[in-house]
């Protein structure tokens, strides 16, 4: 009898483990180099959350204090660069009428006089320029006024570090493969701080503004007491030990008084 050949199986040839990781791992640096700019980006520029303090005190119009520290907008009328000079001033003008209960304290499109406190122009070697800058009291109809306090006092360029990074490198593939490349970049301007008119700033408050029989007080917060200030009592005390060189008057004898004849 002839015995039947069994068929021979056909085993699947192991896959290539090693060009799938390959693949595998190059995918996932590819993914990571390009997220990362954009994480790190993310980082360097959050979103700042509104304040409560904030919304209450400049959206409600019902409410009767304007409490210290709270935000307000304006808009800038002229030009503010670092080519300014040091002292001069820019125009500005308040975005949002200050309410409380309902009545306009303070109207919208009331100026406001920006001080330029520094100011210095870009220069070669790829040096930016950097402008100082110092919000005016912000006058209140009736004669009082406003003090303002300015949260961004130092206004640089607005480049990314992607940019820093990406010029940085560029100069140094031009340095390595372009004769004189070092002398372009060495005698290259920096960037110029520029803010055009419409430019929205923020202040903040100095001082509380409430409303008083249908009147606006402006209250400056008190002067901040620690613990190794001196006190000052309203009365002089008295000295704990003579002080040198004083000496007490010599007190005038009396005259004694004289016998009489009647008791």
């Amino acid at each position: 009898m002839q015995q039947r050949q069994r068929p021979k199986s056909k085993r699947k040839k192991p896959a290539n483990t090693r060009g799938i990781f390959a693949i595998a791992v190059c995918g996932a640096v590819a993914l990571a180099v390009g997220a990362g700019p954009q994480t790190a980006r993310a980082l360097i520029v959050p979103t700042p959350a509104p304040s409560a303090s904030v919304r209450n005190a400049i959206d409600n119009p019902n409410a009767t204090v304007l409490p210290l520290d709270s935000s307000l907008f304006f808009v800038v009328d002229d030009a503010i660069t670092s080519r300014l000079r040091p002292g001069s001033t820019v125009r500005a003008h308040l975005r949002d009428p200050i309410l409380l209960a309902g009545k306009t304290i303070v109207p919208a499109g009331t100026p406001v006089q920006i001080q330029i406190s520094q100011a210095v122009p870009a220069r070669m070697g790829n040096e930016d320029g950097s402008v100082d800058i110092y919000f005016g009291p912000l006058a209140v109809p009736g004669g009082a006024s406003i003090p303002l306090t300015t949260p961004t006092a130092h206004i640089d360029p607005h480049v990314s570090v992607g940019s820093y990074n990406t010029r940085s490198v560029t100069d140094t593939i031009g340095d390595i493969f372009i004769p004189g490349h070092y002398i372009y970049h060495m005698l290259r301007r920096g960037h110029d701080v520029v803010l055009g008119p419409g430019t929205l700033l923020r202040a903040r408050t100095g001082a509380s503004v409430s409303l008083v029989r249908g009147v606006a007080v402006v209250a400056t917060p008190p002067p901040l007491v620690t613990a190794g200030d001196t006190p000052h009592p309203a009365f002089e005390p008295a000295p704990v030990y003579t002080p040198p060189g004083f000496h007490l008057p010599t007190p005038k004898p009396s005259p004694s008084p004289q016998p009489t004849s009647k008791p």
